[in-house]
């Protein structure tokens, strides 16, 4: 079954765009995770276990 409908298949360009949206995509959202401008934001987030001022 699964031959059969990959031998109807005649967009073979589509996974390619799919392809190349995710890499992009992936690369874009890594370049942004990593900027230094993001620094004190994760610097921050990784202490809210640690933050005792807003236990009840």
């Amino acid at each position: 079954m699964k031959q059969e409908v990959l031998k109807a298949f005649d967009l073979p360009w589509l996974p390619v765009i799919a392809l190349v949206l995710f890499v992009t995509s992936f690369v874009l959202y890594t370049w942004w995770t990593y900027r230094a401008t993001n620094k004190s934001h994760y610097e921050q987030a990784g202490n809210i276990p640690l933050d005792d001022k807003d236990i009840a």
